[in-house]
């Protein structure tokens, strides 16, 4: 900034008489050369300080004055002795409207702002530290860049198996988006770098063709910066700042974009590592099947899913201690292997299917009564069917019990479990390798 503020010059003997000013100086005065030289320097500077002490050379602030009536604030520093003696002394204007204050200024405000964004950075980084869930991780992606940017809103998008979905903020050309572009946020992934635009129209440069800057100007949006939300190169969603206004964007804004958007995505990379690793623990070792805890929260979810109606299937094997007993353990372990996998054949990929424990299975359908009664069916002969890893003589069955509900929010999942095992025990006491159904939970017995 020094070097584009205009210098005074001012040059004194070794007793601080004047020989020299330069044209500022004198300008600055409103007099000529004959007014200053060979005046002592006091009478053109009053110093706040001497330039010089036991640490030698420093700058200080002044007050430049002349006969004229003229007060100007400066900072004057020595800028040494020359071989004849003579000190020059550099003169620089700092009052309100110099360029010289107007850049310091300009300096202290960039420093205040890169101290902001490092505070901002510091505390958000505490606060995806402890997210818990990819929700709360977009939420606070939203609340900490609003308030780094200043913006008038900000959406989150995350990519999943339903493709990109905003799960958090707020997007104002959402109503406005255009016909044949993909999901918010898309592009921004795709594209994997930080983007800007500073009006409508750049906006129909960065995607030309399809009209954003008409969505642009139809939310009533001026400029943006979106950023792609990457955890060790992989992109698991998008961060766009939006603006109602004209905005430029200074040399930090692509980092600080970054840094937020990289912080988030970390957050979810953990969270999404923490949910695999959790759920690969709740999986029976010997099928590969979801085990009981499992089992229950998957229900719980399907019970949450707004389907009408809701079947849960109880399945106990028919002579499998038999096979225990007789061909030991591994046998044992091989053969539900085997049911398990001719299980996953008849239920559909949205059906939830588990090892209960033992011999024990269960599905869960959203059909209802009908429907779930031949799925159950489908169960038991599938089961029935001979194995070739058995004698012909050890048959194996299944005794099948099946309650279906509406799905209106109320059944208790626990309930449902137990009622449709009600049903086998009572498909197992009627001598097995039968369904026996229930419809709604005052039929079941404990009820």
């Amino acid at each position: 900034m020094l070097g584009l503020a205009v210098c005074g010059l001012v040059t004194v003997d070794r007793e601080s008489t004047i020989v020299d000013a330069n044209a500022q100086v004198l300008e600055w005065l409103n007099c000529g050369p004959d007014d200053v030289v060979g005046r002592p320097l006091e009478a053109i500077l009053t110093l706040r300080m001497p330039l010089a002490d036991s640490n030698g050379q420093r700058p200080t602030d002044a007050t430049l004055h002349g006969t004229s009536g003229v007060v100007r604030p400066v900072v004057v520093g020595s800028l040494g002795a020359d071989a004849h003696g003579r000190e020059h002394i550099a003169v620089y204007d700092v009052s309100p409207r110099s360029a010289f204050n107007l850049g310091f200024r300009g300096a202290e405000a960039k420093t205040e702002r890169g101290r902001q964004r490092l505070q901002i950075l510091l505390n958000s980084a505490v606060g995806f530290g402890n997210v818990r869930t990819e929700v709360d991780a977009a939420e606070l992606l939203v609340d900490v860049a609003q308030r780094a940017f200043a913006a008038s809103a900000v959406s989150t998008h995350l990519s999943g198996p339903d493709g990109v979905v905003q799960v958090a903020g707020v997007n104002p050309l959402a109503d406005h988006w255009p016909e044949g572009m993909g999901p918010a946020g898309t592009a921004t992934i795709l594209g994997g770098q930080v983007v800007i635009v500073r009006s409508p129209d750049e906006a129909d440069a960065f995607v030309p063709g399809v009209g954003m800057g008409d969505a642009y100007r139809a939310g009533g949006i001026q400029a943006a910066i979106a950023s792609p939300m990457r955890s060790n190169g992989v992109a698991v969603g998008a961060m766009v700042c939006y603006f109602d206004h004209p905005r430029e964007f200074d040399e930090e804004a692509v980092p600080l974009a970054e840094a937020l958007s990289n912080q988030a995505a970390q957050a979810i990379a953990r969270i999404r590592l923490e949910e695999t690793l959790r759920r690969a623990a709740m999986h029976d070792e010997v099928t590969g099947l979801p085990n009981r805890r499992l089992i229950e929260e998957d229900v719980t979810r399907t019970l949450l899913q707004g389907f009408p109606a809701l079947s849960v299937i109880f399945i106990d094997l028919d002579g499998f201690k038999a096979v225990n007993d007789l061909l030991g353990h591994t046998a044992g372990d091989a053969l539900l292997r085997e049911i398990g996998h001719r299980l996953r054949g008849v239920i559909r990929e949205t059906d939830v299917l588990g090892r209960f424990g033992g011999d024990e299975f269960i599905a869960v359908a959203a059909v209802d009564h009908d429907d779930a009664v031949a799925l159950a069916d489908r169960i038991r002969c599938a089961i029935s069917q001979p194995y070739d890893e058995l004698p012909p003589d050890m048959a194996i069955t299944a005794s099948v019990g099946l309650i279906t509900v509406p799905n209106d929010g109320a059944p208790v999942m626990d309930r449902l479990i137990r009622a449709a095992d009600h049903a086998m025990y009572e498909a197992k006491m009627s001598g097995g390798d039968r369904v026996v159904a229930i419809s709604g939970l005052e039929s079941a017995a404990f009820a």
